[in-house]
């Protein structure tokens, strides 16, 4: 009988973690898992699991912190979790892994590694983690590296025909980058690059999308550098292959990011990727092979990055063709879902080894 799976995202929002929780669902039930989500209620990806029919669990108020809320969290996890009738329990996040594994001590626990307080995961039977320096920290907080992997996320593609360069805009290259509107996502940094630009002559059409509790505030900074005519805000991105094929550059400007999903989708829409050197994007571009790393909260590098790509096509072809080779090597849904469903059983295997 196949293995049921629970898998926890309490991320309600959207975003990178969100997505890779949603590739995870997939990963496993092409391995022969039955994954049975768990998710805050009003999850913004809900009507996707419904629509590729995966079982889920609405948890209210799974998304919400706080030492009181959390209480709560975890018997409501570990009712419906209970219920489920699962053999594993995979977690998006560590904050739920001490409580789970007292309340439901029988059953194997894998957690991934996306950020947050590293004590928190330290009594998962195993851990993957999507950079080494995350499995660095856990080493030194005294976790056994026997139990610990580095997986990537994955691109939710099976295959990449052979690269072929993506036409340039007409009026002049489009810069854009696609990130949730929240201050560690580094969009004002962007817009300080784009304002520097303006001041230089040089005037970049540039495309925000998705949305955030600073949207009010990165609007009325448009507004304060005279940008309302190059920055269009573009909202939620339901169609995310048309919003990439609609720019000629793409930017990452975090200020902190422990992957960077946005990158590889852009390696895929075969674009230029310019990225602040934090973990994730330091893990995936190799700098001026694959992409332009840039420090972070540097706008006058970020600005000088985009200039540089705006009048070098020679590059853009350059970085675009060798990040997307990359990302055919590296990313695809097969070889990552392979990696992953292999956690698992593993896990299953420290868990049993641990109960001894």
């Amino acid at each position: 009988m196949s293995i049921r799976c629970a898998v926890v995202c309490p991320i309600a929002s959207g975003g990178g973690i969100s997505e890779a929780f949603i590739t995870s669902l997939h990963m496993l039930a092409g391995n022969g898992f039955i994954p049975v989500a768990f998710v805050p209620k009003g999850f913004v990806f809900t009507t996707r699991l419904c629509a590729e029919a995966f079982e889920f669990h609405e948890i209210a108020g799974l998304e919400h912190g706080g030492a009181l809320n959390l209480v709560k969290q975890m018997v409501g996890l570990a009712i419906s979790i209970g219920r489920a009738k699962v053999q594993v329990i995979i977690l998006n996040n560590g904050r739920h892994v001490r409580g789970l594994k007292l309340l439901l001590p029988g059953l194997p626990m894998m957690a991934i590694y996306h950020g947050g307080k590293t004590a928190r995961y330290l009594k998962a039977d195993r851990v993957i983690t999507i950079n080494d320096e995350q499995a660095e920290y856990l080493k030194r907080y005294g976790y056994p590296a026997e139990r610990i992997a580095v997986v990537d996320n994955a691109v939710p593609l099976d295959y990449l025909p052979d690269f072929t360069p993506k036409p340039p805009t007409a009026n002049g290259p489009i810069v854009g980058t696609l990130r949730l509107l929240e201050p560690a996502k580094g969009v004002d940094v962007l817009i300080d690059a784009i304002a520097i630009l303006a001041k230089r002559g040089r005037r970049f059409t540039t495309r925000i999308g998705s949305t955030g509790s600073q949207e009010q505030k990165l609007r009325a900074q448009v507004t304060r550098e005279g940008l309302d005519d190059l920055i269009e805000f573009s909202g939620w991105i339901g169609d995310k292959a048309a919003f990439f094929d609609s720019l000629d550059i793409y930017v990452l400007p975090s200020r902190a990011e422990e992957w960077g999903i946005g990158i590889v989708e852009a390696n895929v829409a075969r674009l230029p990727v310019i990225a602040t050197a934090c973990l994730g994007p330091r893990r995936i571009v190799r700098n001026e092979e694959t992409g332009i790393l840039v420090p972070v909260e540097d706008p006058t590098a970020m600005a000088d990055a985009i200039e540089r790509l705006a009048d070098d096509p020679d590059l853009c072809w350059r970085l675009a063709s060798a990040g997307y080779a990359y990302c055919k090597e590296h990313f695809l849904f097969p070889k990552i879902a392979k990696l992953f469903s292999a956690q698992v059983e593993r896990a299953i295997e420290d868990h049993a080894s641990l109960r001894k």
